[in-house]
């Protein structure tokens, strides 16, 4: 038998590249669980050595699915319970979700078989309603061969005539799934669908998504109504028979209620919905909404336990229209986001990494700015190496030219320059990129500070987030902000700005340009530094597009640096810009970028 550490391995090398193509991590934890914050999935150790990494590629790889199709809750279903709606919903789409999986991932059927060969059967007692659910998230996979097998499953008779019944529109849901490559085939005509069609239907919107976004949304919507109109009466027949029966059997007997608050979310729930069910008593029994509260409580508490979900499906944020582009600086509040807490980056052993560099490079451009061969001679100074003899004849026409009569050497004016460095402190720069991206502000801020050449540092998320202001002395305050950073890439700086869901590059890059163009120089220069896609929750690619022209027109040069693999998309939406700069050679980078700041 493989040892965990074996497991692990072979887990992380089955999931890597799906994991990889999402966007997402793998761990081993105690539980399964998704981190939102940090974006992984965590995979309880007790099933890697139980059912082996196969099993547990399987499930890491439909939670990627769901990660990538599930948005049922942007459109409301109603239904007598919030939790077997949810698990009706999650039942319905792991179907689709598996397909589109197993279309982008051949590979992926094989570990779809071994889950459902390692799916326990309905026990004897199971409400009819989460058998419903336990089939639905089978069948269609069979049917569609997917996975291989009969569908063995011991379901009561209700059971599968609800089943039979709504097997048509089940499978619709199942072959309901935008294309695998994210490709938009018309995005005006869809934009027209997502505003006519899905927009009325959805729950908290302000803003447009991508087109890409759109088409996923746009699909979950057309799911939606499919379940609703005909999927969700069915199975809602189910639900209200399982209530009626354990409602019946509540109020048989005094204390049964009792019994029920006391287990509703505990380990013996099942045992008492499945006491109450087996009963079989009538439903004319009299009841009372206490009886009827008490039912709903320990259904909810097994469907809850049993049914098929989600680690919790991350939801795409929505993002600005063009046309609702109004003031940047007017935004809602945010909840605080629950992450856990890590500490700020150590600025001085980060320093130390990179010393030898910043001497270097402060001591090549002092060469160059001081040159000590030949230096500049300027007359009219009151004291000096030496008498200027047209000074001295000038005296004698004026002798309030007394103190005009020497000649200096003097060290060339430095270039007036200003400038500006925007990092990137979304989620997707969690890890390496983040330690680089402090490197590389170590880098520019303490060459540029030496030089006493004017510079500001900000990060951004949803907004711009201060770090060094022009002006301000590179101290200790500015130092620990700096470290900081990485603290707000994984949303758990101390009154920090915690949003790394967002990156909306558009406004926050106006806003860093106002910020230097507000500070005197000849040449301003704003450097940003980003690895992924605008993921705005008030913008969208449009609007970084639109201010990068705006700023054409404005006396500032603009440069992005595309940090890590894959980043070719700075590319395209800024006219100067290097992609795919390496986690290892960024602060490298970055003191090449300080010489053309200061020598060019």
């Amino acid at each position: 038998m493989a040892t965990p550490s074996h497991d692990a391995a072979a887990l992380g090398a089955l999931a890597a590249g799906l994991c990889q193509d999402a966007g997402v991590g793998v761990e081993v934890a105690e539980a399964w669980g998704w981190d939102p914050q940090r974006r992984v999935i965590r995979v309880a150790q007790a099933s890697l050595e139980r059912d082996g990494p196969d099993v547990c590629a399987g499930i890491v790889a439909r939670e990627v699915g769901h990660h990538a199709l599930t948005r049922f809750p942007l459109f409301p279903l109603s239904f007598p319970s919030r939790a077997a709606a949810d698990a009706l919903q999650v039942a319905l789409d792991r179907p689709r979700v598996s397909r589109w999986m197993a279309e982008r991932y051949p590979g992926t059927r094989a570990w779809f078989g071994a889950v459902v060969e390692a799916t326990p059967q309905p026990k004897p007692g199971t409400p009819a309603f989460l058998q419903f659910c336990i089939a639905a998230a089978l069948e269609p996979l069979i049917v569609d061969k997917i996975i291989t097998g009969p569908l063995q499953l011991a379901l009561a008779p209700s059971v599968i005539d609800a089943l039979s019944e709504t097997r048509a529109a089940r499978l619709y849901v199942a072959r309901c799934v935008p294309p695998v490559d994210g490709s938009v085939e018309d995005e005006d005509a869809l934009e027209d669908h997502y505003w006519c069609e899905v927009l009325p239907d959805r729950i908290d919107v302000r803003w447009l998504p991508s087109p890409t976004e759109q088409q996923v949304q746009a699909v979950a919507h057309e799911v939606w109504q499919v379940v609703r109109d005909r999927i969700a009466p069915v199975a809602e027949r189910l639900l209200q028979a399982d209530l009626a029966a354990v409602e019946a059997w509540l109020a048989c007997q005094d204390g049964r209620v009792e019994r029920a608050r006391r287990v509703r979310d505990g380990d013996g729930v099942r045992d008492l919905v499945a006491e109450a069910l087996g009963a079989r008593l009538p439903p004319s029994v009299a009841t009372d909404a206490v009886v009827g509260r008490a039912a709903r409580d320990i259904l909810d508490g097994v469907v809850r336990r049993d049914a098929p979900a989600t680690l919790g499906a991350e939801r795409t944020p929505p993002r600005m229209s063009p046309d609702d582009i109004a003031d940047f600086a007017d935004l809602p509040d945010l909840p605080p986001l629950e992450a856990e807490w890590r500490p700020p980056d150590n600025y001085e052993a980060a320093l130390e990494r990179v010393r030898d560099q910043i001497e270097a490079l402060t001591k090549h451009l002092e060469d160059v700015l001081r040159p000590r061969v030949r230096m500049h001679q300027r007359r009219g100074y009151a004291s000096g190496r030496r008498v200027d003899l047209r000074g001295v004849m000038a005296y004698e026409a004026d002798p309030r030219r007394y103190d005009r009569l020497w000649v200096r050497n003097t060290i060339p004016e430095r270039r007036n320059v200003a400038a500006s460095l925007l990092v990137d402190l979304s989620g997707s720069m969690q890890g390496q990129k983040a330690a680089a991206a402090v490197l590389g502000t170590i880098v520019m801020a303490e060459t540029l500070h030496r030089l006493e050449i004017p510079f500001a540092v900000n990060g951004f998320q949803d907004v711009v987030i201060p770090l060094l202001d022009f002006g301000q002395p590179l101290g200790p305050e500015a130092r620990r902000h700096i470290a900081a950073m990485v603290q707000e890439v994984d949303g758990c700086r101390p009154g920090g700005n915690n949003q790394p869901a967002y990156n909306d590059d558009g406004p926050c890059v106006l806003a860093a340009a106002e910020q230097l163009l507000a500070h005197a120089g000849g040449h301003r220069l704003l450097v940003v530094v980003s690895d992924g896609l605008p993921e705005g929750r008030r913008s969208n690619k449009a609007d970084l597009h639109a201010a990068v022209a705006h700023l054409a027109h404005e006396d500032l040069e603009l440069l992005a640096l595309g940090l890590g693999p894959h980043t070719e998309h700075v590319l395209k939406f800024y006219p100067q810009a290097v992609a795919n700069v390496g986690v290892d050679r960024f602060a490298e980078e970055i003191g090449a970028l300080v010489e053309r700041i200061v020598l060019t």
